[in-house]
């Protein structure tokens, strides 16, 4: 995308003010709520891509009590919710890196902490001013408010209604992950080997089963709602290495195949419009996952 296009974008969202509650499958509900439109009956849900979607826990739970009615979006605004989510904030930033589909400009969506978690972080692993660690300058994490979990990298077309998703990252949670096996030392805190033994329990325990499910259900729903936008692509393992020209450092297999497919994202063949040309020729024989949303939505709260 045009870096006019990214910095017009940037603008638009309030940076630090836009929250995103996450709870465990909450994804099942901002999905529906965005095929359902106006109305539509569960048979016809069943026989869809989303079907799995009726399978989680509390959306089964919750049809069970509504005597197989069409199910509107109102209907699963009204049960989408939680008494303890965790509160994430949204930023925006873009990227001019490597690794693009193709050249120009990645819009960045940002999932950042909430004060609570960063308070923790600063009391326990006692970051240093110049050398916070599970922050890496050269990848597009948010640098003026709240630490950044994860991030997602867009390639955002308006005129096509398009975006594909070109990565679901986080620095954090795998560097965390390699202090818990090793926490006498950390670089950059000055934290004691028992506070970081307690700061990467904890947080392992609360993100790490979460954090690529609660980034790509706020990927969506910030294209959907924010952008308006309702054709979303996402990169499959072969895709990803092959349009990127990618040789070493493959991110683990399950954020392009486990993630997507989770998502209800289906291999259609089906080629992104600004993906045409010599791109096009790699899209068909290593194809994308492509996820379709309805039309008509209801904005909701964040």
């Amino acid at each position: 995308m045009e870096k006019q296009l990214a910095e017009e974008i940037v603008g638009y969202l309030p940076q630090g003010q836009t929250c995103f509650n996450y709870y465990p499958e909450r994804y099942a509900w901002i999905l529906l709520r965005h095929i359902v439109g106006n109305g539509t009956p569960v048979a016809a849900i069943k026989q869809s891509p989303f079907a799995g979607l009726l399978q989680k826990p509390r959306v089964k739970h919750w049809l069970a009590g509504l005597g197989g009615k069409a199910l509107t979006a109102a209907d699963v605004l009204a049960a989408d919710g939680d008494l303890d989510p965790l509160r994430f904030t949204l930023t925006l930033d873009y990227w001019e890196g490597q690794q693009t589909s193709r050249a120009g400009t990645n819009l960045v969506l940002q999932l950042n902490f909430d004060r609570e978690h960063d308070a923790f972080y600063e009391k326990l692993i006692q970051p240093k001013p110049d050398r916070r660690p599970f922050v890496y300058n050269g990848h597009p994490v948010n640098r003026t408010g709240r630490n950044t979990l994860a991030w997602a990298r867009l390639d955002v077309d308006l005129d096509t209604d398009e975006v594909l998703i070109e990565e679901i990252q986080t620095d954090w949670m795998r560097e965390v992950a390699e202090l818990a096996r090793n926490p006498q030392w950390v670089y950059g805190g000055k934290g004691t080997e028992s506070d970081i033994r307690l700061y990467t329990s904890q947080t392992l325990a609360r993100y790490q089963k979460i954090w690529a499910e609660a980034m790509l259900a706020a990927t969506v729903w910030f294209v959907r709602e924010e952008l308006g936008i309702r054709r979303l692509y996402y990169h499959s393992p072969n895709s990803n290495q092959r349009l990127k020209g990618l040789e070493w450092g493959q991110p683990p297999r399950s954020i392009y195949t486990d993630l997507p497919r989770q998502f209800c994202f289906r291999e259609n063949g089906e080629v992104p419009n600004f993906l045409q040309g010599k791109r096009s020729k790699i899209v068909r024989k290593w194809p994308l996952y492509q996820l379709k949303l309805a039309p008509d939505s209801l904005r909701q709260p964040h």
